[in-house]
């Protein structure tokens, strides 16, 4: 699997205007998008307990919104900045849902992408059998 530099990525290629995707279609590429980028990934702390203000500015160089940001094809689509308040809206997902896909109480930096795949598959928050099954290749 190639290993993409986010920065580069916003530098070689071209956005593509005229492209539609589907809420599962974004929340897909984002997954994948985080499998292929070569750097460290954090999950997002604590969450549950920021204020909404504090939480909707939440941006950082390791969060998952930063690689989702560097992406050419979800700029063209209209993704705004890498605050948690733009991939929020981008990607139509509540406070609950960025809780229990991305924060360090229920993920790890490298779950992340495995955990939006399965939601983007099954619109449901993946749990440990989920996980498991994936791990064995039953899911």
């Amino acid at each position: 699997m190639k290993r993409s530099d986010p920065l580069e990525m916003q530098v070689t290629a071209e956005p593509i205007a005229h492209l539609a995707m589907t809420r599962s279609e974004r929340i897909e590429r984002w997954a994948t998008l985080l499998e292929e980028y070569d750097g460290r990934i954090s999950p997002l702390p604590g969450i549950e307990y920021m204020p909404d203000a504090e939480r909707r500015e939440l941006a950082g160089p390791y969060y998952p919104m930063t690689v989702a940001f560097a992406d050419p094809v979800f700029r063209a689509l209209g993704l705004k900045g890498d605050r948690l308040s733009d991939a929020m809206d981008f990607f139509e997902m509540t406070v609950e849902d960025i809780h229990e896909l991305m924060c360090e109480c229920v993920s790890t930096g490298t779950m992340i992408a495995g955990r939006l795949h399965s939601y983007a598959k099954t619109g449901r928050y993946p749990g440990f059998w989920d996980h498991a099954r994936s791990i064995l290749g039953r899911g």
